[in-house]
């Protein structure tokens, strides 16, 4: 999942950076698999904190706002090369992850890069990203700036909505999950149990037929 850019945000590398520095080769479905970060995603959408740190919120280039320390960024303030180099072997990054600073659309989930992927990591390369135009081919009606902003928050949500759908049912999937293994550890306990009960009466039977064959021993020998 990506977060959107709003429209006269860039992300054009400052200095002699190249676009291949500020910018990924990969798209989400590319990134492996990893159980834990899903896990910690069921937290943070179903049940984001109000406390939580969003992050420092980046600026559009095209804004007359101006950044609040510690809060906000203008865009074109940020040099790419501060940014941490991530290869797609490494992704996703856990939410809890220290190069997680920058403010995403989504509560409790902070990004590694301004307008980058919320797996981590910067966003796709502009040379192979066609969603605006796609965006864009695919809502005629657009004619405004306004209405592009609303449409891309309804994009958001919408995806958002499906992402809660997806990690109610891993929810789910984990709860009966863990039923399954506290049901089989019950039963293993059990079995456990009834076993050295078991030895412990079969020790006690031998102990018990050990001393009748020393009591017999003894009798048959002082007759």
């Amino acid at each position: 999942m990506t977060t959107t850019a709003p429209p006269g945000a860039t992300l054009t590398p400052p200095h002699d950076s190249t676009a291949a520095q500020g910018y990924a080769g990969w798209v989400p479905h590319d990134i492996p698999y990893k159980a834990e970060y899903d896990d910690s995603l069921i937290d943070v959408i179903l049940s984001p904190s109000t406390t939580s740190n969003p992050g420092i919120r980046v600026i559009p280039e095209d804004s007359d706002e101006q950044p609040i320390p510690g809060q906000s960024v203008r865009i074109q303030d940020i040099d790419l090369t501060t940014l941490p180099p991530l290869s797609e072997s490494q992704l996703p990054i856990l939410l809890p992850d220290s190069r997680r600073i920058y403010a995403s659309p989504i509560p409790g989930i902070r990004l590694t890069h301004p307008y980058g992927w919320t797996e981590g990591g910067p966003s796709l390369d502009p040379t192979m990203d066609t969603f605006a135009e796609d965006f864009l081919i695919n809502r005629p009606d657009i004619t405004t700036e306004a209405q592009m902003r609303a449409a891309v928050q309804r994009e958001v949500d919408e995806h958002l909505e499906v992402a809660k759908q997806r990690l109610r049912a891993r929810q789910k999937a984990k709860d009966k999950n863990e039923q399954i293994t506290k049901e089989i550890k019950t039963l293993t306990d059990q079995h456990d149990m009834e076993l050295r009960i078991q030895q412990k009466m079969q020790e006690d039977q031998r102990r018990k037929k050990e001393a009748r064959e020393r009591k017999r021993v003894e009798r048959d020998g002082g007759g």
